[in-house]
């Protein structure tokens, strides 16, 4: 009996590997209905950004997630959230391949992305310059607003 094809699929420059959590657990096809939201996020991204861009964190199975948690408790930080949208499919954290100084310069332009309402699908940024990442998601708040974040 041959296998069902899957329901996931892959972005114009990511692939739905490139998403995969640490720990080894693919991205849910639980979560197909999400994916594409994601994909075209990242794929507007890129588009604007011209070069490659690394995708350091895209989904986190629940265990990943609460261990990372633990880690951060140990080193007296809150760099990990208990309602990731990493655990939901909805969020991946990126840095420009080959020179991760540069995500500031990213964070700008996702922004310029954003307010000029080319990124309808961002939900939540948040710019990690010293971790040398932007986190960007899909999850909406319910008022609507862009949830902005500095972290570590």
């Amino acid at each position: 009996m041959a296998d069902a094809p899957s329901l996931l699929v892959d972005g114009r420059h990511f692939t739905v590997a490139e998403l995969a959590c640490h720990d080894g657990t693919p991205y849910p096809e639980a979560f197909a209905d999400r994916l594409p939201e994601l994909m075209a996020l990242l794929d507007a991204i890129r588009d604007v950004w011209g070069s490659p861009i690394q995708v350091v964190s895209g989904y986190r199975s629940p265990a990943h997630n609460a261990e990372l948690m633990a880690l951060d408790e140990t080193r007296g930080s809150h760099q990990v959230a208990s309602g990731s949208q990493h655990v939901e499919g909805r969020a991946a954290d990126i840095r420009p391949a080959g020179n991760p100084g540069a995500v500031s310069m990213l964070h700008q332009a996702v922004m310029r992305l954003y307010n000029d309402g080319k990124l309808p699908q961002l939900g939540g940024i948040g710019l990690y310059v010293k971790s040398g990442w932007v986190h960007v998601d899909c999850y909406r708040a319910p008022d609507g607003h862009l949830r902005r974040w500095l972290g570590v």
